[in-house]
């Protein structure tokens, strides 16, 4: 008996000084994200429309809102409980929030889980978007005034060639 007790003190106080070394351990991820980007613009229309009082064509100048869709690629990085996300030029909106010189942009609110990765990034003041990784399909979402779907690469840095 006073061996099994001897064991069973040796085990927990193995376990209870690992476990602060795994709680420590943070991940270091990279993933590179190929999909499918839309985004939303905005353009000024000029032209001529029939006006029925006048019965002629008058001038017209209007804005029209619509999608664009187009092949985009993503980076994200994440270093423990810090992460940030490197979007395209063509899929930042002219207002925006600045993020760093080389187009780096925080995730906030950043939750690293077994099976997913979540978090948002500010845009601009309005623009928030929210980011979804599966970790097990690689599967990539973010929502907001601009949507991407994909599939992400884990990327450890080598050269390919």
């Amino acid at each position: 008996m006073k061996v099994w007790i001897s064991v069973l003190l040796t085990i927990s106080v193995v376990y209870a000084n690992a476990q602060p070394f795994e709680q420590a351990r943070g991940e270091d991820i990279q993933l590179q994200c190929y999909g499918q980007a839309e985004k939303t613009t905005l353009q000024s229309r000029s032209g001529y429309e029939w006006d029925e009082k006048q019965h002629k064509f008058v001038p017209k100048l209007g804005w029209e809102t619509g999608k664009t869709n187009q092949d985009a690629s993503i980076v994200v990085s994440i270093h423990d409980d810090q992460g940030s996300i490197h979007i395209p030029k063509s899929l930042i909106p002219p207002l925006n929030s600045g993020g760093s010189d080389d187009g780096w942009w925080r995730i906030n609110d950043l939750i690293v889980g077994h099976n997913q990765i979540r978090g948002q990034f500010q845009l601009n003041g309005l623009n928030k978007p929210t980011l979804s990784i599966d970790r097990r399909s690689g599967d990539m979402t973010i929502e907001g005034l601009m949507t991407f779907n994909g599939r992400c690469e884990a990327d450890d840095g080598h050269r390919k060639f």
